[in-house]
């Protein structure tokens, strides 16, 4: 558990984040289409990212480990004035790296501490363990089941609904 925590730490500080750019949506699509992405995070076309990043309340974050690009996010802030941002995609590749944990948390200081805002919220399948008990373990707590809220090919799947408190993160 003590090796974990050491790699998992080194894992961190040679983590970088930066924002993303236009030049950088082949990368973002890569990882989207890598085998069982998809399905756990979505995909959009070229022209739907650009005109993503171009909107005001979207951010796209690029992770880098030692200036490799391993990851990317997208943060969409709420424009209602409530201080609060969605965390609306996440991935990392290789997984089993620690870079998703330690990006994650990058991001939570990020929207936090940088941007002052009070609520960061994620939607999550049901079938994500594995990212369910990323965000668990950093704080993120179950509000609820989004009833069929997410079209799928021949129906609709539930989405948990999870959120984070600047104030339990300063907590944690």
């Amino acid at each position: 558990m003590i090796e974990k925590d050491m790699r998992q730490s080194a894992t961190a500080q040679s983590l970088t984040v930066e924002p993303a750019s236009a030049a950088d949506i082949p990368f973002i699509m890569s990882i989207e289409r890598s085998p069982g992405y998809q399905a756990l995070v979505g995909s959009y076309d070229a022209t739907e990212h650009r005109r993503r990043m171009e909107a005001p309340t979207c951010t796209y974050l690029l992770c880098r480990n030692a200036g490799e690009l391993v990851g990317f996010a997208v943060i969409r802030r709420d424009d209602d004035g409530m201080g609060t941002a969605q965390l609306h995609r996440i991935a990392v590749s290789p997984p089993g790296n620690g870079y998703g944990s330690a990006f994650l948390r990058k991001i939570c200081r990020w929207v936090f501490s940088e941007h002052g805002l009070d609520r960061l919220w994620l939607d999550v399948l049901p079938s994500n363990v594995h990212a369910t008990r990323l965000y668990e373990k950093l704080g993120f707590v179950r509000e609820g089941v989004m009833r069929a809220s997410l079209r799928v090919p021949g129906g609709r799947q539930d989405l948990v609904l999870m959120s984070l408190l600047r104030k339990d993160w300063e907590r944690h």
